[in-house]
């Protein structure tokens, strides 16, 4: 049985399918302690999360072939970091290459393993960092360990709405005092960028900025998506400047 986990920098989640009701999920977050590493935060999360330990109690007979040290019931995790992206056109991305032209743009995961997951919607390969720490408590645990970019099906969603009408678009995702922007033209990457937003001006700031350098006009379309703290003051700033703003539910 498969569990997904979902890593951002201030909470992990897990959701798994009832193993009771069928056709029902079950849900539980972990918000992130500051001061600890995500490793430490992930095996803390893993200790209390009552999924799991609902799943292992005492007395359920373990899985045939499956070693005692994983968990009894779920072999297999399939895990979503949230870890900047370097998208690697299909036509030229190279495996070999891969680790020294992420750690080359993100000096930051120098010492993290890089993984490449193809996204074939838009006809790129997704480089992403993953931690050495966390990947060896997920593997502690879990027999199979499946790594994704968190951002991956935001990208296939934004893509697919990029279509119909003549006006160009501007995909904007809210999350973790972060915004994520994507522009597409006729199903591949325009653009594609990550800014760190703990004010609404500093929105508003790397919105425009983006909006200009792209020569987008005021008719064209803003689409604005996730978890937008002040949206209201937002709004009004951007609105001075673009015509077109659309909130977009993914």
């Amino acid at each position: 049985m498969n569990i997904t986990i979902r890593i951002t920098r201030s909470t992990i989640t897990f959701t798994a399918p009832n193993t009771v009701i069928e056709g029902q999920t079950d849900f539980e977050q972990y918000n992130m302690k500051t001061g600890i590493a995500v490793a430490a935060n992930l095996r803390q999360a893993l200790a209390e999360c009552h999924i799991l330990k609902a799943l292992s109690a005492p007395g359920r007979p373990q899985e045939p072939n499956v070693p005692s040290q994983y968990h009894p019931v779920f072999d297999t995790a399939t895990v979503f970091v949230d870890t900047p992206l370097l998208l690697i056109p299909a036509e030229e991305f190279d495996a070999a290459t891969m680790p020294q032209l992420y750690h080359y743009a993100n000096t930051k995961h120098q010492q993290d393993d890089v993984e490449g997951t193809p996204i074939n919607q838009i006809n790129v390969v997704a480089a992403y960092a993953v931690g050495k720490d966390l990947r060896f408590v997920l593997t502690e645990m879990f027999r199979n360990v499946k790594f994704m970019p968190l951002l991956a099906p935001v990208l296939v969603e934004f893509c697919r709405r990029s279509y119909g009408g003549f006006q160009e678009k501007l995909f904007c995702y809210f999350h973790d005092k972060r915004v994520d922007m994507f522009a597409f033209r006729k199903g591949r990457v325009r653009f594609c960028s990550s800014f760190d937003v703990a004010l609404t001006p500093d929105a508003a700031y790397y919105i425009l900025n983006v909006w200009q350098t792209l020569g987008m006009k005021p008719s064209d379309v803003l689409c604005l998506a996730g978890s937008i703290t002040g949206q209201e003051a937002l709004l009004k700033d951007l609105r001075q400047f673009i015509r077109n703003i659309r909130n977009v539910k993914i």
